[in-house]
């Protein structure tokens, strides 16, 4: 009987201790208010300065900059427009090797890439979610701030997922270095009266222009909250898309050589019209801010020569609302 009372007792502390326990943890938790919550408020143009990009690829490897454009319709539809080009021929490295080096006379384009499409919202809708937020406080300067491990909370919020439909055209020019091209495709070049061309100082142009399919999902937050303590207002307003395309080139321009006055034909090169990129790309929803992308796949072009990755700093970028309407008051009425 008093193993019986004992064990009932022990029972009781333990059960005491527990409930006692969490209702000091959770006198102790960090208290927020959402101050605002709709992932829907979203700015509807976005202009990207981007000065810095990179494309490495199989053909060539450039650092330049660009420029992008986002817009958004009615919740219904986005439209992209970006280009980019080198800084100039020391960024450009195929071109830079050609104007050093080439044995040929040709005379070799600075690259480009350029793209403008859509994505139709497919699907669109919100659902609960939780953000890991930062805690800063003024309190905490210079030094301070540097030595100080940073605390975070998790923050429920409203997250915005879009699947989308995605379409559009693309164009590119760019040099490009034939020695790996004839070793890959195990080939060899020659003149009209069948003497070899013996060089390992190619250089030649590709260009093409073609179109893309595909899909995206993207995730939209746009929340604020407030600390009932010492850490300053704070919040999560990404807007960050992944993506996945099919390309196609219909177009694809091989320059033949030019050497000595005479001309050799490049049109045994074998083409590859079908590629495919994936990617991520996020900015912010704020009238100054910063963003990023970054890209890898298969770009049409010359076949066995199309990898690729490409990556994209956007600083700054301006949004807007588009908004010119103001609020009127009626002096006589109030209203």
């Amino acid at each position: 009987m008093r193993l019986k009372s004992s064990f009932i007792i022990g029972l009781l502390l333990a059960i005491s201790a527990n409930v006692f326990s969490q209702a000091t943890k959770k006198s102790k938790a960090l208290k927020y208010t959402v101050t605002y919550d709709d992932p829907y408020d979203i700015k509807k143009l976005f202009i990207h300065f981007q000065p810095i990009v990179g494309d490495i690829g199989a053909l060539n490897i450039v650092g330049g900059f660009g420029l992008e454009a986002n817009y958004y319709h009615k919740d219904k539809l986005d439209f992209e427009f970006s280009g980019r080009t080198t800084y100039g021929s020391r960024f450009d490295i195929a071109r830079d090797a050609a104007n050093r080096n080439a044995f040929n006379e040709n005379v070799i384009s600075t690259y480009f890439y350029g793209d403008a499409g859509g994505t139709y919202h497919i699907l669109d809708r919100t659902k609960e979610s939780e953000s890991k937020i930062l805690l800063y406080s003024k309190r905490l300067k210079g030094t301070e701030w540097a030595a100080t491990v940073p605390k975070n909370a998790l923050i429920k919020n409203t997250v915005r997922e879009i699947v989308g439909g995605r379409g559009g055209a693309f164009f590119y020019t760019s040099a490009a270095g034939l020695s790996t091209v004839l070793a890959k495709q195990e080939m060899d070049l020659f003149y009209n009266d069948g003497t070899p061309v013996n060089s390992d100082e190619l250089y030649t142009n590709v260009a093409a222009y073609g179109f893309y399919v595909g899909g995206s999902m993207s995730w939209f937050k746009n929340f604020a909250v407030d600390f009932e303590s010492r850490w300053e207002p704070n919040g999560d307003d990404l807007l960050m898309t992944t993506y996945v395309d099919v390309l196609y080139a219909p177009g694809i321009t091989i320059d033949d050589l030019l050497v000595g006055g005479e001309t050799v034909s490049l049109e045994d090169i074998k083409q590859a019209p079908l590629g495919f990129r994936a990617g991520l790309k996020g900015k912010f929803n704020r009238t100054l801010g910063w963003g990023y992308g970054v890209e890898t796949g298969l770009r049409p072009g010359i076949q066995q020569n199309g990898f690729f990755f490409a990556f994209k700093l956007s600083f700054p970028i301006y949004g807007t609302k588009l908004e010119q309407t103001v609020e009127a008051v009626n002096t006589e009425t109030g209203e």
